[in-house]
C-alpha cells in the first residue's frame, strides 16, 4: 500500500460518474414524507455533493484530523435534505445525538477512503474510460466501490431521517437495496 502522502489517484472518483453517485441518494429520501424526492436536488448541489466527496481522497483527508471536512459534509447533508424534503436538519429536529451518529458514519467514510484498499487502488486505471460506457467492467467496479464506501453514511442519514419522521427503525425494503450498475 502506498503511503498516504505520495499516493495520487488522478481521477475524481465520485464525480467520474456523477449521475450514479447522485442516484445513491434515492434510498435516503424514498418514502420519507410527502414530496420527498432525491430528484428535487439541484444540479449545482449534485455536483457539490460529488465534489465534496472527492475532496476526501484528492486532498488526502487525514482520519485523525478531519473534523472540518466532516463539518462541511454535515452542512451539505442538511442543504441536500432541505432541497429534497423542504426541511433541513434543524427543522427535522435532529439533535446532537443524531448528528453525532451521522458524524461517526462520515468519519468511517474518511477512514475507508484513507485505507486505500485493493479495489480503490485499482480505480487508477479508469483514466481512459468514459462514464457513458455502461458495459465497461472498470465502470462497474467504480460503481461497486462508490456504493461500498458510501453505504454507512447514507444508511445512517436515511435512518436518522426516518426516525425523525416517525417511521421508527423500519425502512422500506426497496429503499435499502443498493443500485447496481
Amino acid at each position: 500500500m502506498a503511503p498516504l502522502e505520495t499516493f495520487e489517484l488522478g481521477i475524481s472518483v465520485f464525480s467520474f460518474d456523477e449521475d450514479y453517485t447522485y442516484s445513491l441518494l434515492e434510498p435516503v429520501f424514498s418514502g420519507l414524507c410527502h414530496g420527498a424526492d432525491y430528484e428535487r436536488l439541484s444540479e449545482k448541489n449534485q455536483k457539490r455533493f460529488s465534489s465534496e466527496l472527492d475532496k476526501c481522497h484528492l486532498q488526502s483527508i487525514d482520519p485523525a484530523d478531519c473534523d472540518g471536512y466532516i463539518d462541511s459534509l454535515l452542512q451539505l447533508c442538511s442543504v441536500i435534505t432541505r432541497e429534497c424534503t423542504g426541511k433541513d436538519f434543524q427543522q427535522w429536529q435532529l439533535g446532537e445525538a443524531a448528528l453525532s451518529e451521522l458524524r461517526k458514519a462520515w468519519r468511517h467514510f474518511v477512514h475507508l477512503i484513507s485505507v486505500r484498499d485493493f479495489d480503490w487502488e485499482n480505480l487508477q486505471d479508469l483514466d481512459g474510460e468514459k462514464p457513458g460506457d455502461k458495459a465497461s467492467a472498470k465502470l462497474k467496479m467504480l460503481r461497486f466501490v462508490i456504493s461500498q464506501k458510501l453505504m454507512v453514511p447514507l444508511q445512517m442519514w436515511a435512518l436518522l431521517l426516518k426516525l425523525a419522521a416517525g417511521h421508527g427503525a423500519t425502512v422500506p425494503k426497496h429503499a435499502m437495496m443498493q443500485r447496481r450498475g
